[in-house]
Order: structure tokens, then C-alpha cells, then sequence
């Protein structure tokens, strides 16, 4: 069943709004039952209408519980401008709109109802009848009169308004004329309009009564409602108080649509204009003799509100008209607008106490005062509503205002503590402090106070990020100030001065000495929660900077020497590159040192490491260079803003400095450096890239002999070229320039293929065909080699199945290099691709060279039979060029070994290698082991292999690495 709620409660006491309600139902309730019948997913409506005038009325139509309600989903709409409808469950958008169009109109109805039966309902004791009807359960019930249809027809209204109502209206027209008003009232309802009908009515007394009635209907869903009025016809109806119905009901709906400021605005304005007032000012009680003003208008035009003290108590103590105001008194002239007369109307609130007033000024006295006192009676609570909550609203925005400022001020404080982590100078430190200040706080001054030897001194400039900020400044003399600086200093805590809007803020101790800052600020004081929180939180913050001070001393200096290290020659290039047109770095060690620490202990070698600084220092003495010590006996130096035959000359002069002889403990010897120099831009744009250059040089100079040997390219392995290339690896995986080939491997004893090969290529868009040894050894220093076993993996794991079909048998042999192998997750990454690609272990052989099992013997070991457990064979590559024990071999699952190309080349015309063929072919089986000889390319050396028992061949002589499209047609020839 519906639930149908007025409120506020005391209109609906005072207006009858029992039977709004009730007509309410009547508009939304066969509607909503048919809607819910039809619409299963449809769990319930509310419908919400708001009537400006009376407060808020508010109809709820629900087939479940509100908990219920809670869960399923709300789609919300408005309709006009007084009604806003809740669907509540899962609807579609066709069925949503399908809804709203249906209850729109009943809705715009509920939205107009209010006004109109306001203007109707004010007006109790004027000669008319006014009434209201409306079609409820198929029969015409009054919801309305005033008290002159008691004058009229002599009983009490109350028995004419219900359901159950004791009379009828229709009883007490004259028999003769019953018929034709029934007909007048049926002709009003089919057309709309408004009919005028006269008849004669049969009071108690028994007299009768010459009345004419005009007659509105209104039909909303198939039922009529009746907004009506009935007058004597010997009544004069140009009577004031017939004008006073049409000006108040106009007067209502003008208003009606307005609410906060707009509505005390439109209301004050509007009543001017009724009553024809030069002036007019409603003002709120905010205190004991303290008003406020929320209009003012002379001639309808605005003027700023204010607040002001009445001390005449009783001047708003009760009504007062025509008071005559004192043209000499400026604040009367100000108040009232120099008009002679002005009126005062008390509003009261619902408890009878007077919360406001309506004050009213003109030059002449005004008329229609009960007019005027019925309009105050009738909206003052109303108006004193709409008060409260402007009231309300403009605190509520004065917190917002507090809020979004203390949250900017947060923001702000928040953002700079996390930029003085990273601050590594006291001077940018109190200058981020003195911006982030000036940003989250309206100041009107700022000024850093610093206590130096027992007097307060006031810098005098604007602080900049600059070490000697605290030089230039004033003796603060003022003993005001001084004591206020004095208790921040011995306390430690924030110092607020009230009167001046003044605080100061002790930072705490700097390399100038103690600082105390002062900030004046344009408005009130911040909040003092935030202000502390900021303090305790800049207060640690700058003690962090001396501890990272300390640290970062530590971290960027040699323990040894007190040079800079390594971090610390980083550091210096990133600061000074950017602003260089050219400079250069050198690099140097020391030549027999290894032997000179062997030989006289590392206190000797340390002592000989520490006379390096000084001796640079004394031989460059008055240069602008950076020197540190990067480990061990190597050093290097940076000289920003030097031509590149500077620096050679400068290299030369450290060479010849260094070589001088040393006396250490009576000792006296004699070292040379051999140094290597980089020169920037040419060399590097980074300091990283110099620092590889040069070492290039310097190992270049150490192997020569050349006391300075420059960078070129040609001293170079890693060429810029092929690191350019290597950063291309990612997009020539995504755009396919890598491609898998695939050689293979034919058995000596059968003469058919007996596995395939796996090898990447690289066909590059600009350098064309790169080899492997161009970019598989660079790759292998990064994640790329990685990605290219990954690629090789997968494409071998792809093909394996198809060309099994044909050769059951079949292997297929990946490289696996020691950067991969060495993963401990290895394993497992190899068994989920098998699961991934349904490949048995059996058909994949892991290729590894001498070296992989080098790096870390026990754990290539624990992986290898990892590798073995899930059926993988592993193949020993290059055998025979590496430097590890034999030992391995009894070790591991090997299946076979393959003989490095080097060896089977020289096969036919160099006796050693024919010697270490065969011996590592007969090693082999007699350890269980297959052989693969690398590299065959003619007849002649394939027949000498076979007959030392080679058992696998591969090389050009069978067949040249082959494309995937390729391999099936190979297959089927030689299987």
C-alpha cells in the first residue's frame, strides 16, 4: 500500500494538507499498481514533490521493504521543476523512458497543486465561498471551504468536507435548478473551461439565496478536480477583498518557484511593488541588539547588505506604521534611505519569538496595512525558513571555505616535505620552505630571523638559493620582538601574535645559526593543528638534511684518499655536461702497483694511494678539475671547459707528475701511469659513456706502452654502432626482422637426418644481414639474450610435433647461454612450455658451451639435471676450446659433444688437430657419449671423419641453415 508523508506537520494542521495527500494518491496510484503489475523487474517508486510554498511533500509507493529497496539499483530522474522520481530496479533504458513519460503528467500536476490550492485556502473571512472538490472513488467529495459557506448555508464547514460527510453542497440548490448546474458542471468538466452559472440555494433557515459560481475543473488520469467559487449575486465583486483573492493567489505563484536569497529577494521586491513603498529592508535578529540585513531596495534596485545596533529594543517588539524618521541622524539616513516615513512588521517563528522584520520606507503613509499584516502572517514562517537556511548555507560555505583552505594548506606542506627529502643544500631547503609558505598561506610579509652569537639579526633580502644568504643583515632591536624571538628560541614553539595576525615559527639550527621565521597574514591565523603539524614536520625535515649532509659526505667520498668516488665523478659530469661546449675526462692508473702492494703489504700501497691527490693538486695547482678515486690504483680526473689539445697537454703534465719519484716510509721507487682520455661531445653525451671511452684508451695505453694514448674508435669492440643496434631488439622481435634458420645434423650410419639446429638472424632495415657475433655477446650483458632464447624456444617448441611426423625421432638443438641457463627458474620455465606447446622432453637438446659451465659450476650442475628429469638431452658445444676439468663429464647427463669448426677446418693438413679429433672422439664413447664434428664443408674431410667414428655430421657440405618453410620438403628427401 502506498505511504503518503507531509511535511512539515504544521501545515498540514494548519492547510487540511490530509486531503492534498489524499488527492495525491488518487493521481499516482493506479498508475504505479499497473506499472508494477506489468514490470516484474520493476521493484518499487518513489516520487518526491516539492512544493516551494508549503515545504516539502513527499509520496512514496513501494512493494517492498526499504531494506530491500537498498540493494537494487536506483535510476533517477526530474520532471519539471517540482518533481523528482526514484525507479528502483534493473531496468532498460527503453523501459526507464517508457515509465517517465507515463507518470510525467500526473507528476507536473503534483508540482502545480500546491501553489494553486494555496492561493485558493489563505483567504478565510471574505463574503465568497471558495471550495475544492475532486473525484474520489466515483463519487464528488469536498476537500475545502472557507467560512463563508457556514455564513451561506448555516452549518459548521467541517460537515461538508470528506468522504463521510455529513452534508452535501448539492442538497441546498434550489430543486428547480439542480438539473441545469448539474448540466453547467458536466459541459465545465467536458470542456475545461471556465463556466459561470446562476442559481438560487435553500439555506437552513429556509431563505433563499441568489448565487453565482464560477467554475475550473481539471482532469488528471480520469478523475476531475474542482477549484470553484460562489458569491451572493447582490455582493459587489469589484468588492478590495475579491481583488485580494486574484492579487494573493498571483502573488503566490510568483513567488512559488523561488527558494534561499532568490525567494527573500522576489519576496521583498514583490511586496514593494503590491503596496507601492519607496524602500524596503528585511533584516534577521543575529544577537541581542545586533540585526542583519538580507534586502535592501530603494526603487527595486539592490543595495549591499549589512549588519547594524538597534538599541530601541522595543522598536521590532510589534508592529509600528508610519513612523516618522529624524533627517539628522546619518545612521537613520542610511537605514532608511532619508524617506519620511518608514513601518515595522515583526515576523515571528513557529514559537511565537520575533526572529525578523519587514521595514518599510516611503515618503507618504501606506495603506492596506491588514493587507499587508496577512501577507507577513501568511509567509513570515516561510520567510524565516528560507533565513535559516541561507544562514545555514553561508556557514556551511564558510566551512567549505576553511576546509578547501586548510586542504590547500596541507596539499602545499604536504608536497614540500616530500621535495626536502630530496634536498641536499640548506640554502634551497629554506628557499622551497619560504615558496611553499608564500603559496599555502595568504601572507603579507615573510622575513627570516637568525640568533648569532647572542643578538636576533633580520636578513635584509629576499632569501635566494644561495650559500651566503645569511650575510647581509639588520640587529633587531625592537624588545617586543626580541622577546618574542627569545621564548621561540628557548622553548622551541610557535609564538602567535593575534592583534597583528603575526606568527613566528622556530625552524630550528642551521650552519648561520638558529632561524626563526615570521609570517603576517592578510586574514586570521591558520589553523593551529596544521601549523604544528608543519612545524614538528619541517623541524625533522631539516635535521635530516645535516644527517644526509653527513651521509652523503660518506657516499660520495673515498674512505681512503678523501677524493671523490665514483658516485661523486658522476655527480660532478651531470651538473657541469649540460652547460659544457667541451671538456674532457681522463683516466689513469698506476703501472706495477699489484707488485709494489705484494711486496711491501697493502699499508705501503696505501700510503703510496694517498700521495696522489696532493700531487695532482701541486701540479695543476689554480685548475678548475674534479679528481677521484674510482678502486683499487685507478683514478680519474674531469676537466670541464677544455680544448681537446688542452687536455692532452694536461694528460701529459699528470703523466710526467705521476712518474716522479715517491718516498714512502725512507723508501724511495718509482711508478708511471698509463692514462686514457675521452673527450666530450665527441666521445659521449654522458659521463657514463665517457668513463667507457676512456677506459678503452687506458687499457689501449697499457697494452702499447704510450703514456696517454686518446679514444677512437678502432680501439673499440662494442662500437656506438652495434650498442644502437642492441637497442633495437625490442621492435625488430615485434616487426619480425628476427627470424629463425635451422641446420641439420646427419647421421654418419644411416645417412639420414637426425636432428636440426636452431640459430637466430637478424636481417636489420638499415645495416642489412648482422651476424650473430655482431649482437649475441652484446646482448648477453643485458635482458636481451633473454628475449632472443625466448624467441628461438618458442619458435623450435612451434614446428617440433608438425616435423616429428615425418622423422619420429627427430631433435632439435638450442643454444642456451650462460645469462639463461644460470636462472634458477630455468626449469621450470622450460617444463611450462612443454606443457604449453605439448612437446615431449625427448625432442629438445640444450646446446652449452665450456664457459657456461664455468661461471657458477654447482648451480649449471643443479640446473642440468633439472633439465635432465623432464627428458632433455644436453650437448657440450665449442668442445674442447674452454678451460674447465674433464671432471664435468662424469657429472652430468651429456649426451654428446660436438668438436669445435676450429679443429675439423685444419682437419686433413694439421696433425695436432686430426690428434684431438680422434682423441675426444674415443674419450667420448668411452663415456657413454655421442660426437657432432661443426663445420664440414667438403667430401674429403666427411670421409675422414666417418672413419675415425664420428657419429654426427653438420656443416655446408649437407646443407646450408634453412628457413622454416623449407624444413618439411628437406625432411621428406632425407629421411
Amino acid at each position: 500500500m502506498p505511504n503518503t508523508k507531509l511535511l512539515p506537520q504544521s501545515f498540514a494542521s494548519d492547510l487540511g494538507w490530509s486531503e492534498v495527500c489524499r488527492l495525491a494518491e488518487s493521481l499516482f496510484q493506479a498508475n504505479i499498481e499497473k506499472l508494477q503489475k506489468d514490470r516484474p523487474a520493476l521493484v518499487g517508486v518513489v516520487v518526491f514533490a516539492t512544493s516551494f510554498v508549503t515545504g516539502r511533500l513527499e509520496i512514496s509507493y513501494r512493494s517492498t521493504s526499504a531494506d530491500q529497496l537498498s540493494n537494487v539499483t536506483c535510476h533517477d530522474y526530474s520532471v519539471g521543476e517540482f518533481t523528482q522520481i526514484q525507479l528502483y530496479g534493473e531496468l532498460s533504458l527503453a523501459e526507464i523512458e517508457e515509465i517517465q513519460s507515463s507518470l510525467e503528467f500526473s507528476a507536473s500536476v503534483l508540482g502545480r497543486y500546491p501553489h494553486q490550492q494555496m492561493g485558493i485556502r489563505t483567504i478565510s473571512n471574505i463574503p465568497s465561498i471558495i471550495y475544492h472538490a475532486a473525484e474520489l472513488d466515483g463519487k464528488w467529495t469536498l476537500l475545502y471551504a472557507n467560512e463563508a459557506l457556514t455564513e451561506m448555508f448555516g452549518f459548521p464547514v467541517s460537515q461538508f468536507i470528506g468522504r463521510h460527510a455529513k452534508q452535501q453542497a448539492i442538497d441546498f440548490i434550489h430543486p428547480d435548478d439542480r438539473s441545469s448546474v448539474l448540466t453547467g458542471y458536466s459541459f465545465a468538466r467536458s470542456t475545461r473551461n471556465e463556466v459561470c452559472l446562476s442559481y438560487r440555494i435553500i439555506d437552513q433557515e429556509g431563505k433563499v439565496r441568489h448565487v453565482s459560481e464560477k467554475v475550473n475543473y481539471q482532469k488528471v488520469l480520469g478523475r476531475y478536480q474542482s477549484f470553484s467559487e460562489i458569491w451572493e449575486k447582490n455582493a459587489d465583486k469589484n468588492d478590495q477583498a475579491f481583488n485580494v483573492l486574484d492579487q494573493l493567489e498571483d502573488f503566490t505563484h510568483d513567488i512559488s518557484l523561488q527558494t534561499g536569497q532568490e525567494f527573500i529577494n522576489h519576496f521583498g521586491l514583490r511586496i514593494g511593488q503590491l503596496v507601492n513603498v519607496d524602500r524596503v529592508i528585511l533584516c534577521s535578529k543575529t544577537k541581542p541588539k545586533w540585526w542583519a540585513t538580507w534586502l535592501i531596495a530603494s526603487q527595486a534596485v539592490k543595495e549591499p547588505n549589512f549588519h547594524f545596533r538597534e538599541t530601541d529594543e522595543q522598536l521590532y517588539a510589534k508592529p509600528r506604521w508610519d513612523i516618522a524618521t529624524n533627517p539628522k541622524d546619518e545612521f537613520t539616513k542610511l537605514l532608511y534611505g532619508g524617506y519620511r516615513y518608514f513601518s515595522v512588521l515583526p515576523i515571528q517563528d513557529e514559537h511565537e519569538q520575533i526572529s525578523a522584520a519587514l521595514v518599510l520606507c516611503a515618503d507618504t503613509p501606506i495603506g492596506n496595512k491588514e493587507y499587508i499584516s496577512n501577507l507577513i502572517k501568511l509567509f513570515g514562517v516561510r520567510v524565516l525558513r528560507e533565513i535559516t537556511q541561507c544562514e545555514s548555507k553561508e556557514r556551511q560555505e564558510q566551512q567549505n571555505k576553511l576546509l578547501t583552505r586548510q586542504k590547500h594548506q596541507l596539499t602545499q606542506l604536504v608536497t614540500l616535505l616530500g621535495e626536502l627529502d630530496n634536498v641536499s643544500d640548506e640554502a634551497e631547503f629554506l628557499s622551497r620552505c619560504q615558496h611553499s609558505f608564500q603559496s599555502a598561506f595568504e601572507l603579507s610579509e615573510l622575513e627570516w630571523l637568525l640568533w648569532d652569537s647572542g643578538d636576533w639579526l633580520r636578513c635584509k633580502k629576499q632569501l635566494i638559493p644561495n650559500k651566503y644568504w645569511y650575510k647581509e643583515t639588520v640587529l633587531v632591536t625592537e624588545p617586543t620582538e626580541i622577546s618574542y624571538l627569545d621564548h621561540c628560541r628557548r622553548t622551541d614553539e610557535l609564538t602567535a601574535v593575534k592583534n597583528t595576525q603575526q606568527l613566528y615559527w622556530p625552524v630550528g639550527r642551521s650552519h648561520a645559526g638558529f632561524l626563526v621565521l615570521r609570517l603576517k597574514f592578510c586574514q586570521s591565523l591558520p589553523d593551529e593543528e596544521v601549523i604544528q603539524f608543519s612545524k614538528n614536520a619541517i623541524h625533522l625535515a631539516l635535521q635530516g638534511l645535516s644527517q644526509r649532509k653527513v651521509l652523503r659526505r660518506q657516499a660520495m667520498r673515498d674512505s681512503l684518499t678523501s677524493l671523490g668516488n665514483r658516485s661523486q665523478l658522476h655527480a660532478w659530469m651531470i651538473s657541469s655536461l649540460p652547460s659544457q661546449t667541451q671538456s674532457a675526462l681522463m683516466l689513469f692508473d698506476l703501472n706495477r702497483f699489484k707488485e709494489i702492494n705484494d711486496s711491501f703489504g697493502h699499508q705501503f700501497g696505501d700510503k703510496l694511494l694517498r700521495e696522489i691527490g696532493p700531487r695532482i693538486d701541486q701540479s695543476l695547482r689554480g685548475e678548475t678539475y674534479y679528481l677521484s678515486r674510482l678502486g683499487g690504483d685507478e683514478f680519474a680526473l674531469f676537466y670541464p671547459n677544455i680544448s681537446r689539445g688542452g687536455a692532452l697537454e694536461k694528460a701529459a703534465m699528470l703523466h710526467e707528475a705521476l712518474a716522479q719519484p715517491y718516498v714512502i716510509d725512507q723508501l724511495t721507487f718509482q711508478v708511471e701511469a698509463s692514462v686514457g682520455v675521452s673527450f666530450f661531445p665527441q666521445h659521449g653525451a654522458d659521463g657514463h659513456e665517457l668513463l667507457r671511452c676512456a677506459d678503452v684508451a687506458m687499457y689501449a695505453s697499457k697494452s702499447t706502452g704510450q703514456p696517454v694514448t686518446q679514444y677512437n674508435t678502432d680501439l673499440d669492440t662494442s662500437t656506438p654502432h652495434k650498442i644502437a643496434v642492441l637497442s633495437e631488439l625490442d621492435e625488430a622481435l615485434k616487426s619480425g626482422q628476427l627470424s629463425v634458420v635451422y641446420q641439420p645434423l646427419m647421421d654418419t650410419k644411416s645417412g639420414q637426418t637426425g636432428g636440426l639446429e636452431a640459430l637466430v638472424r637478424w636481417q636489420h632495415p638499415e645495416f642489412g644481414y648482422l651476424s650473430p657475433a655482431e649482437f649475441i655477446p652484446i646482448s648477453e650483458m643485458g635482458e636481451g639474450i633473454r628475449k632472443i632464447t625466448d624467441f628461438v624456444i618458442r619458435d623450435a617448441f612451434s614446428n617440433i610435433n608438425h616435423w616429428r611426423e615425418l622423422v619420429p625421432e627427430l631433435q632439435v638443438s638450442v643454444n642456451i647461454s650462460p645469462r639463461v641457463l644460470l636462472n634458477q627458474n630455468f626449469p621450470q620455465y622450460i617444463e611450462a612450455l612443454l606443457e604449453e606447446y605439448n612437446v615431449d622432453g625427448h625432442s629438445i637438446v640444450m646446446e652449452l658451451t665450456e664457459s657456461t659451465l664455468l661461471v657458477d659450476p654447482g648451480r649449471a650442475i643443479e640446473i642440468i639435471n633439472s633439465l635432465a628429469s623432464l627428458n632433455i638431452e644436453v650437448e657440450i658445444d665449442d668442445f674442447g676450446t674452454g678451460y674447465s676439468s674433464l671432471s664435468y663429464l662424469k657429472q652430468l647427463p651429456i649426451s654428446a659433444l660436438k668438436i669445435d669448426r676450429s679443429f675439423v677446418a685444419d682437419l686433413l693438413s694439421d696433425a695436432s688437430d686430426e690428434v684431438i679429433v680422434s682423441s675426444t672422439i674415443k674419450m667420448a664413447h668411452s663415456l657413454g657419449l655421442k660426437t657432432v664434428a661443426e663445420g664440414v664443408e667438403d667430401e674429403v674431410t666427411l670421409v675422414r671423419l666417418m672413419r675415425l667414428g664420428c657419429d654426427i655430421i653438420q656443416g655446408f657440405y649437407y646443407a646450408k641453415p634453412m628457413p622454416v618453410n623449407q624444413v618439411w620438403a628437406w625432411l621428406e628427401r632425407n629421411r
